[in-house]
């Protein structure tokens, strides 16, 4: 774990902290996933193109999230990478926000307007990329398989889906992606920044059909005490497991 991983995780834990309420596993789940993406480079080059200093740039990437209780991790990152976000922030993605492209409150309508516009550069002829992440809980909308389906059909090879799989229960996840045409990465080291860079890569020089990153995460990950722990999903921690946790990180 390098030293913005370690970092980005107090500061999240500290945003839940401030706000009163959030989901504390699932968001140290995410937040390696989204680290690598804003921060991780090939030769000097980003993989994910945007510009802090100009949110809207035309020419930029786009990212969505589907996941919406990864929100204050992004927030955090989005800090980290340099946009000016106001200091009142909403508990729910809302493109009033530097850097949200989506406005969402219900499970897969990320997802949904993910594939849309991939559709859309697909017709522009665009080099422009969608990256899009999801719970694996929000597979079990209908909504969900119905975009899954149609981004497969259409072959929109400039969208990347990573599946954030922390359920143990999870089934198939593989198969049923491939079954709809997609190119299906499994991300060995679902926390390792250079495992998570290196397969944005491959997802970024696919031809021909969609990637889908099925990344096995834990929850509460970085926390060992509270590491695929249920009753920590949703925590909010006192100032004495805080210390601990700074203890453990820094």
């Amino acid at each position: 774990m390098n030293e913005r991983q370690k970092i980005l995780r107090i500061r999240s834990l500290e945003h839940v902290i401030r706000a009163g309420r959030g989901h504390s596993g699932r968001i140290l789940s995410s937040l390696d996933l989204l680290e690598a993406l804003y921060f991780g480079e090939e030769n000097g080059r980003k993989i994910f193109r945007y510009d802090p200093e100009r949110p809207q740039d035309p020419g930029r990437d786009f990212f969505v999230l589907s996941k919406i209780e990864a929100l204050p991790g992004l927030y955090e990152v989005l800090k980290e990478a340099g946009f000016t976000l106001p200091d009142l922030l909403p508990q729910l993605p809302s493109r009033r926000i530097p850097g949200i492209e989506v406005s969402s409150d219900h499970a897969a309508y990320g997802l949904v307007y993910a594939v849309g516009m991939a559709e859309s550069l697909y017709y522009l002829r665009s080099n422009q990329h969608v990256f899009c992440l999801v719970g694996d809980y929000e597979l079990k909308q209908g909504r969900a398989w119905s975009a899954i389906r149609l981004a497969g059909e259409r072959r929109l090879d400039r969208l990347c889906v990573i599946v954030d799989e922390n359920d143990p229960k999870s089934a198939n996840t593989v198969a049923r992606f491939e079954a709809f045409g997609w190119k299906v990465i499994k991300l060995i080291g679902a926390h390792d920044h250079d495992d998570i860079v290196f397969a944005y890569m491959r997802a970024r020089v696919a031809s021909r059909r969609p990637t889908c990153i099925v990344a096995k995460t834990v929850k509460s990950k970085g926390v060992p005490f509270a590491e695929r722990k249920p009753e920590y999903d949703d925590a909010i921690f006192s100032d004495v497991e805080m210390n601990e946790i700074r203890n453990i990180l820094l």
